[in-house]
C-alpha cells in the first residue's frame, strides 16, 4: 500500500510538471547589446531626445509560441542625448538628466517595466502590453501597443509609448513653484509628454 501510495504521489508530480511545461516556456533572454529606448521630450526639459540602454530583460512565451508575461530592467546611468552636436553640450546635459532634478540615477539607478499580460490582437502581430512602470521608486501602470515579430529562436519587439513625467516626478526643479502651478499641473498629470521608442530583441 505504502508503494502504491508513493507511486501515485510521483505520478501526480510528473503530471504537475508537465501542465506547468506546457503553460509557459520561461527563459527567453533579452540582447541588451541590440536593444535600446530612444526618448523625445518634445517642448518639455527643453526639447531633447537621446537613448539610453537596458541592463537586463526576460520574457515569458507560451507553448504556442505566444508572449505571456516579462522583466525588463533599464539602466538609467546610461541615458544619453544625442541632438546638441557639441559634446561639451551633451555631457552637460547628460549629467543635468542623471541628477536629482530629474532622473536621479545615482540613488535610482534602474527604472524597471514588469510586464503583466499580452494580448495578441487578432492574428496580426500587434499586441496589447499591460504592467507596471517603477522610475525613482514610483510605480505607475503603463499600457501600449507593440509589435512582436517572432522568427525560430528570435523575437523582434518595437513600441512606441507616451508618458507623464509628472506621474514619475521628473523636472523636479519646474514643479517646485507656487499652489496655483501644482493645482493646474493637476491636469498636466493625464497629458503624456515624453515620447518613448522601444527596440527590443530577445533570444531563446
Amino acid at each position: 500500500m505504502i508503494y502504491k501510495a508513493s507511486t501515485t504521489l510521483v505520478l501526480m508530480m510528473m503530471l504537475q510538471a508537465v501542465a506547468c511545461t506546457q503553460h509557459s516556456q520561461p527563459g527567453w533572454q533579452l540582447d541588451v547589446q541590440k536593444s535600446k529606448v530612444l526618448w523625445n521630450t518634445g517642448n518639455m526639459m527643453g526639447g531633447h531626445f537621446g537613448y539610453f540602454l537596458f541592463q537586463s530583460g526576460n520574457l515569458e512565451y507560451s507553448a504556442t509560441g505566444e508572449p505571456v508575461r516579462g522583466t525588463f530592467h533599464m539602466d538609467m546611468n546610461s541615458i544619453r542625448t544625442t541632438d546638441n552636436p557639441n559634446e561639451a553640450g551633451r555631457k552637460k546635459k547628460d549629467a543635468e538628466l542623471r541628477g536629482n532634478a530629474f532622473f536621479a540615477s545615482g540613488q535610482h539607478p534602474l527604472a524597471t517595466m514588469v510586464v503583466k499580460k499580452i494580448t495578441r490582437v487578432g492574428s496580426s502581430m500587434n499586441y496589447n502590453v499591460a504592467g507596471d512602470l517603477t522610475i525613482k521608486d514610483i510605480t505607475n501602470p503603463i499600457e501600449f501597443t507593440a509589435i512582436i515579430d517572432t522568427k525560430n529562436k528570435s523575437s523582434h519587439i518595437t513600441a512606441n509609448v507616451d508618458i507623464s513625467h509628472q506621474l514619475w516626478g521628473l523636472d523636479q526643479k519646474n514643479q517646485n513653484k507656487n499652489m496655483l502651478d501644482i493645482l493646474s499641473g493637476i491636469k498636466e498629470k493625464l497629458v503624456p509628454d515624453i515620447h518613448v521608442s522601444l527596440d527590443i530583441i530577445m533570444n531563446k
